[in-house]
């Protein structure tokens, strides 16, 4: 009997290369969310920074126009960190997506390695169905030769 070959084996190796490249880009996705909030956090720490400076130098005393200046800044960078929410927003969105691909990929290849094994235990099945037939047809003819012997 001929070496077990799966039928779909191009097709399981195709998709096992396309699951790990979605696998890679989702990583990659996950990396650029966790740095975008790590830009954010440290915009909040700028603004709390900020905040504290303006409110010593409300104690301490300065011109209108330096305090005014200072609230701008603080209003541009909260500004900064809506924009920098919306774009964690849109990208947890992104990694989401991906994620549904990745696990989509995942059942496609988990049921390419079940019908794998389907057919695995098919072949081994049929093996053995001819491995006894040729024991029997051996002994028949093992028997044969005794009598005609």
């Amino acid at each position: 009997m001929k070496k077990f070959q799966f039928s779909l084996a191009k097709l399981k190796h195709y998709k096992e290369r396309m699951e790990e490249a979605e696998k890679n880009n989702l990583g990659i996705l996950r990396r650029e969310l966790v740095v975008l909030q790590q830009q954010l956090e440290e915009i909040f720490a700028v603004i709390e920074l900020k905040n504290a400076e303006l409110s010593e130098i409300y104690i301490k005393g300065t011109t209108p126009v330096d305090i005014s200046v200072r609230k701008r800044y603080i209003s541009a960078r909260k500004q900064d960190a809506v924009e920098k929410q919306i774009e964690i927003f849109h990208k947890e969105a992104e990694v989401q997506r991906q994620l549904e691909v990745v696990l989509e990929l995942q059942k496609e290849v988990a049921s390419l390695e079940k019908l794998e094994e389907n057919q695995l235990e098919e072949y081994r099945a049929a093996e053995l169905k001819e491995t006894e037939q040729f024991i029997d047809e051996f002994m028949t003819n093992a028997d044969f030769r005794k009598q005609n012997g």
